[in-house]
């Protein structure tokens, strides 16, 4: 593997670890709480999670020089995009985040996001792309949407609006979530599509 190639994969991984640290350490010390409340807390995000997700990716692939399944690296990179095409299309307008917060909202949901589709378009012309099962790469959003909805039946906290069972009903939150469903698999397939004509060079 080429050595830059590593090296980016490392910064990229680099930055979303440090990302996530200082969104821990802001909120310790914002809520004066505990490090395994503060944890529990924000693990309730689809943000955190799918961005702690994409830093292991990018650092497994510093750290031991393999290039991962274009299945994976194609899932991971989907996640990511919805995580920016979400908030900057239906949560911004309620924050007015500033100093580190801003900085921090910024990476998570404009920055890492872009960077990753980067990234993913380099990756593809590596990858032979043959085999990408799109709907395979659901189980993410999926498996979270479960957790989520768990979590929130259990604790009465839902961590985005529209996921909020006791304030729209649950057949409303069922429409919102099969809505994210379709949009997930349009862009799976659409970047499944793009996999398979990008050209794949050493």
């Amino acid at each position: 593997m080429n050595p830059k190639y590593r090296i980016t994969a490392g910064l990229i991984g680099g930055l979303g670890a440090l990302v996530l640290v200082t969104q821990v350490m802001l909120n310790l010390g914002q809520h004066g709480v505990g490090l395994g409340l503060t944890l529990w807390a924000l693990a309730g995000f689809f943000t955190i999670l799918t961005n702690a997700l994409m830093a292991a990716t990018m650092l497994t692939i510093a750290i031991t020089g393999q290039r991962l399944s274009f299945g994976w690296m194609t899932m991971v990179t989907m996640s990511m995009i919805v995580v920016g095409v979400i908030y900057h299309a239906l949560l911004a307008q309620l924050f007015n985040f500033s100093g580190l917060n801003w900085w921090t909202d910024q990476a998570f949901h404009t920055i890492l996001p872009a960077v990753m589709l980067w990234f993913w378009l380099m990756e593809t012309t590596r990858h032979d792309p043959r085999g990408g099962q799109p709907l395979w790469w659901l189980i993410w959003p999926a498996g979270y949407a479960v957790y989520a909805m768990s979590r929130g039946a259990l604790t009465g906290w839902y961590p985005y609006p529209f996921l909020n069972v006791d304030q729209l009903g649950l057949g409303a939150v069922a429409m919102n979530m099969a809505a994210m469903v379709v949009g997930f698999a349009v862009l799976g397939y659409a970047l499944n599509a793009i996999g398979q004509r990008m050209p794949l060079r050493d």
